[in-house]
């Protein structure tokens, strides 16, 4: 915390620069001949006007923010391209009075379309070596290591992936699978399953295995999300260095890192900066159909990669929305049409899988989740995987390693507040305030906590958490909302500094301007580059350090050989101790095993209660089989079964459709062992694991 202070002196004394710099647009200036300056984006001289105006297709002539002061001031406004290119038009805090119609066609063309040239591939180049940084433990240890302080996250989710391929491989329901929990099985859809990259990435995990796919998916979510976001701000006419900052805050931010402990559902979120400049392009052009179409095939994808992102950003997009009508600078029923075609093409594409979620087998209503709102602190404070912080001050501060989703620290802030202050005048700088803190208050939860206490005062999501489908959602989790958010700011704070020489123009002739091109040049140089200076201070605070990784408990080579297949026989094996939310080990098992060949009992994820209301519950409904082995293990010692146990674990036994129980060899196991031969008999051993064959049960 004092170091952090400390940095954020250097950083508010040069931020106070660059808005006193910055702040002269607010003056009248004077040049040099005594004359005074109006800052108006368009100043362009009349005899010009005809030339110019036939550059511009019919949606950017009528935009009024171009026109503004123009001889065509009473032409009708597009608010839809104002909001689509503020960052481009800079508004009059930017523009120089020097500036042509013809220039500012030019910069909106180029928003509609990048080249992506070299520099661009550098930036995308240090995304991918950032993201390589945070995932470097793990580089060479796929399936030797795990993500630890994920708990057993990692193993799930490649888990899931492996479920995928398995579906695709033997052509079987896609959104459900019997790999655990056998005979009932897991709904994927009701489940954080990834889908949507389990699938398109099949190949990989059939052939190189699920450890792989696990890495790739997350190095290129990481890197992925900062480049989408990146081409997204390049596409809103922000100069590269601008965006360049503002994508990787968005793909690195703490929370980011924090999820890439196992959440590869909330590390993969490339797609929805994609989703959003389609939802502007539909204010641009009357494309409608085409747009609203791809726009549909986009949210329908991205409901298979994540829901609960998509929709955060929708809460987002509804916030920002909100600010830019007020500011009557968002043509709602421009866009209104192509967003009714986008919403009917996916809802076409995902009704069954929907209702399959939400009714088909092994769906649930909701599952509680205990309150998990930020501590207020942790809005400024620094997380577990940040450079020079402690790590156990950090973890009081919030629910989990893979739940820091707010940690953003206090020099950050301060930076974006100078840019909210300085060019306060932008209607979409108003807006991303507003998310910013709006979002940051959702996160609290029902309740202020201040490093752990309670204060008494209610948070917003108070009046909230009982609604549908939000009720799921984890309060912590809106603060995620704010990293595009801070990321915007940074990113045309950054760009208005480059733009600032063109505030202070001369007032010379153009032939004066001309000759001062170079200098002028080297000014806007100068100050952008001193922005992004201030920018990388301010974001010293949040460098990631890489992930902890550990090493995996040892698959038997019972599974990683053949010896397997001679013990699993269409029917289920019961791993000892059965799997959990706390031991995954036997997903190891699985995917060593010819990717999920044979069905395990039990296991980690989210299904059915069994109870009437239908309310979700982690894992499985246990049977007393398996609540004495989790007792037996618990105790480590021997426990001698009597015969109503006995005849109640044969009938769990065969209620799990089991061939074979699996017990590896370990010095720790050995209570279960002995316990087990006091039910099953003395068992076979088979390479490192005991093994019992039980399918005589059955008969």
């Amino acid at each position: 915390m004092i170091w952090a202070l400390l940095l954020s002196l250097p950083v508010l004394a040069c931020a106070a620069v660059l808005a006193a710099l910055l702040a002269r647009r607010d003056a009248p200036g004077r040049a040099p001949g005594g004359e005074t300056l109006r800052f108006q984006l368009v100043g362009y001289p009349a005899q010009r006007v005809d030339e110019a105006l036939a550059r511009l297709d019919a949606q950017i002539a009528a935009n009024d923010l171009r026109l503004r002061g123009g001889p065509e001031e009473g032409a009708p406004a597009e608010s839809g391209d104002e909001t689509a290119y503020e960052a481009v038009a800079a508004s009059e805090e930017t523009a120089s009075p020097t500036t042509t119609v013809a220039d500012a066609a030019g910069a909106a063309d180029r928003t509609r379309r990048i080249d992506w040239g070299t520099a661009d591939l550098v930036v995308v180049a240090a995304y991918v070596g950032t993201a390589l940084h945070v995932l470097s433990n793990l580089v060479g240890k796929v399936s030797t290591g795990y993500l630890s302080q994920g708990v057993q996250d990692h193993q799930a989710f490649e888990w899931y992936f492996g479920a995928s391929a398995h579906n695709v491989a033997t052509f079987s329901n896609p959104l459900f699978s019997d790999r655990q929990n056998f005979p009932d099985g897991v709904n994927l859809m009701a489940n954080a399953a990834v889908t949507g990259l389990g699938v398109p990435f099949a190949p990989i995990t059939l052939v190189l295995g699920a450890h792989v796919t696990f890495f790739v998916v997350e190095l290129l979510g990481l890197a992925g999300t900062a480049a989408a976001w990146y081409w997204f701000l390049r596409r809103r006419g922000l100069v590269r260095p601008a965006a360049a900052v503002g994508g990787w805050v968005t793909g690195f931010a703490p929370a980011m890192v924090s999820h890439a402990n196992g959440h590869p559902n909330f590390v993969s979120l490339f797609l929805l900066p994609v989703i959003l400049d389609r939802v502007l392009r539909l204010a641009e052009r009357d494309r409608r159909v085409r747009d609203g179409v791809v726009l549909g095939l986009l949210v329908t994808w991205q409901i298979f990669i994540g829901e609960e992102p998509l929709l955060l950003m929708a809460i987002g997009v509804l916030v920002v929305g909100l600010v830019l009508l007020a500011h009557r600078r968002l043509d709602v029923a421009r866009m209104a049409p192509g967003v009714a075609i986008g919403a009917a093409v996916s809802l076409v594409l995902v009704a069954v899988p929907l209702w399959w979620q939400f009714a088909g087998r092994q769906s649930y209503t909701s599952i509680y989740h205990p309150p998990g709102g930020n501590d207020l602190a942790a809005l400024w404070g620094r997380a577990t995987r940040t450079i020079g912080t402690d790590p156990w001050a950090s973890a009081a501060l919030s629910m989990n390693r893979t739940e820091e989703n707010a940690f953003f620290g206090i020099p950050l802030w301060l930076l974006a507040g100078v840019i909210v202050v300085v060019l306060a005048r932008r209607p979409v700088v108003q807006a991303l305030g507003v998310l910013a803190v709006v979002a940051c208050w959702l996160s609290l939860g029902e309740e202020v906590v201040l490093r752990g206490q309670p204060t008494g005062i209610p948070a917003l999501w108070s009046l909230f958490d009982g609604l549908p489908v939000l009720e799921n959602v984890l309060p912590t989790r809106f603060a995620m909302i704010a990293i595009p958010a801070l990321a915007g700011l940074l990113a045309i704070g950054i760009d208005a500094a480059f733009r600032s020489s063109l505030l202070r123009g001369s007032g010379a002739d153009e032939g004066d301007e001309t000759a001062r091109d170079g200098t002028r040049a080297r000014r806007e140089q100068a100050v952008g580059w001193a922005a992004v200076a201030v920018s990388a201070m301010a974001l010293l605070p949040i460098l990631p350090t890489p992930l902890v990784v550990d090493p995996r408990p040892a698959v038997p080579t019972f599974f990683t050989g053949d010896a397997w297949r001679d013990w699993s026989h269409g029917g289920s094996i019961l791993a000892v101790p059965p799997t959990d939310i706390v031991d995954a080990r036997a997903f190891d098992w699985q995917l060593a095993a010819d990717t999920l060949a044979f069905p395990i009992v039990e296991g980690y994820f989210v299904g059915p209660n069994g109870q009437p209301d239908r309310g979700g519950q982690y894992g499985a409904t246990r049977r007393p089989f398996s609540l004495w082995l989790y007792d037996v293990n618990a105790a480590n010692t021997l426990t001698v079964a009597n015969d109503a146990q006995r005849q109640q674990f044969e009938a769990d036994l065969v209620a799990w459709r089991t061939d074979t129980v699996v017990l590896p060899m370990r010095e720790q196991t050995a209570a279960l062992r002995d316990s087990l031969v006091t039910v099953l008999g003395e068992p076979q051993q088979v390479e490192d694991v005991y093994v019992w064959d039980v399918r005589g049960l059955r008969s």
